[in-house]
């Protein structure tokens, strides 16, 4: 009985050593993971600013192509307006 109980208190000492260094390498293994998600979501913020930022440009350039189509065009209208009105007044004579 002593023998059993001289072995198992190394047995104990040796089984308590690899349990904690276990839980400590699970633990570490945890934080890693958790800042890789971090990371990852950081990242991926990063990514959607630009994309927002490149849409809003994107955005900006087709606006201001807009409007200088419309000042074309206005300009377009009343020189066909002008041209209209001078035959007009030519058939009137």
């Amino acid at each position: 009985m002593i023998e059993i109980l001289a072995l198992s208190i190394p047995i104990l000492a040796l089984s308590s050593l690899i349990i904690a260094t276990l839980t400590r390498y699970q633990l570490e293994r945890t934080k890693i993971l958790a800042s890789r998600d971090t990371t990852s979501t950081a990242e991926l913020r990063k990514m959607l600013e630009d994309l927002r930022e490149t849409t809003t440009q994107y955005d900006l350039a087709l606006d201001q192509t807009l409007q200088r189509i419309e000042r074309k065009l206005e300009d377009l209208e009343s020189r066909v307006a002008q041209l209209e009105q001078q035959q007009s007044q030519q058939l009137l004579r």
